[in-house]
């Protein structure tokens, strides 16, 4: 095989050269071209702190207290962020860790298997009940896209072990009415998936816009995952996860210098949190308010330049993502893709959806929406 395990040392330059054509190959933010990831381009500070704790690992703690230090820094921040209090927070890898053990913990406390859940909801909860061996049932969505309430109250039962609810829904970016969903869920456990939106609608409703509560500020919220590698502007991986009660579900891990684990992972990237900490720092809430405004301006830009080339918007946005309906989104996304663009589609209903990051200007806007013209 020609690149199989090597027998001897490489030359540097080589190596370097074949991870350059790598790097090559591969889409960047900073090109404007990626308009389906809810991911963006962190600050050039954070990326040079993250270099500098690249060896953190807090599933193994003790080693560690300057990075475990930062950690708790973020969560207090986070918690303040969303009304949480004094509530128990983890660092996971993401939303779909973070949505995990939501299930996981709602499964043990009840030892009854049934999610319910709306069809917005991220496909980590497929992932979820399929791992933990849960039954998911899907909730209708109503004309705005959000969770049917009336559906919801008929089939919350004695075998619910879990409700779920988003706030800022991957397809559309709209918000479940989450208060609502909670005076439903007084004996079941609720989990509110904020992966995208959390780091949105707070800044938002500082702007003026008015978005429903979604967090702990609702008394029966029991459970939440943020994600700091989205709208948090943070590196990847980074999500939180925060449970309004201690949950005894702990792994012992003798061998470390932690006592136990609550988490999924053994070994945790754990850069990301000071290279977090730096940015919610240096940016702090003004500056998030005006990249989040920033944004807002842009999402309506797109699309007004969209609705001039005979595209209709699907729902009135709530935050930074459009959706447009199209009787055909795979063919535009594989063709906008030859053309060395990132786009996505939605399934409910069938049509081609952008998220508008901190990396996408008015100029890369206006490119790919002559090139989208072309295609329609």
């Amino acid at each position: 095989m020609k690149d199989d395990f090597p027998e001897k040392g490489r030359d540097i330059d080589e190596l370097i050269e074949k991870i350059k054509i790598a790097e090559d190959k591969d889409m960047s933010f900073s090109s404007g071209k990626i308009f389906g990831s809810m991911c963006t381009e962190p600050l050039d500070i954070a990326k040079k702190v993250y270099s500098r704790f690249i060896e953190s690992n807090l599933g193994n703690p003790g080693l560690y207290p300057g990075t475990e230090k930062l950690e708790k820094e973020v969560h207090e921040a986070i918690a303040y962020l969303i009304n949480a209090g004094t509530t128990e927070a983890l660092s996971v890898g993401g939303g779909t860790e973070g949505n995990i053990i939501a299930l996981w913990r709602a499964r043990e406390k009840s030892g009854k298997r049934k999610v319910l859940l709306p069809k917005s909801s991220h496909f980590s909860f497929e992932k979820a009940c399929s791992l933990l061996d849960m039954r998911p049932e899907y909730i209708s969505l109503t004309d705005k896209y959000t969770m049917d309430l009336g559906e919801l109250k008929k089939k919350i039962d004695d075998e619910t072990a879990v409700v779920i609810a988003i706030a800022g829904t991957t397809e559309h970016g709209v918000v479940d009415p989450i208060k609502k969903v909670a005076e439903l869920t007084e004996d079941v456990h609720f989990h509110v998936d904020a992966a995208f939106g959390g780091f949105v609608i707070p800044f938002l409703n500082e702007l003026g816009h008015d978005l429903p509560a979604f967090d702990f500020e609702i008394d029966g919220v029991d459970s939440l995952v943020i994600d700091p590698h989205k709208m948090g502007m943070s590196p990847v991986p980074l999500g939180l996860f925060y449970s309004r009660t201690e949950n005894e579900i702990t792994i012992d891990s003798p061998y470390l210098t932690g006592r136990h684990q609550k988490d999924i992972r053994g070994t945790r990237v754990s850069a990301s949190i000071p290279a977090f900490w730096i940015t919610l720092n240096y940016l702090g809430k003004q500056g998030y308010k005006n990249m989040v405004s920033q944004c807002m301006q842009r999402t309506y830009y797109l699309i007004d330049r969209m609705e001039e080339e005979g595209f209709s918007s699907t729902v009135t946005p709530s935050m930074n993502i459009a959706s447009f309906e199209h009787r055909n989104p795979e063919r535009i996304v594989r063709e906008m893709e030859e053309k060395g663009f990132n786009l996505s589609r939605t399934v409910i209903p069938r049509g081609l959806r952008f998220v508008v990051m901190p990396h996408v200007s008015m100029e890369s806007i206006d490119e790919m929406v002559k090139h989208l013209g072309d295609l329609k």
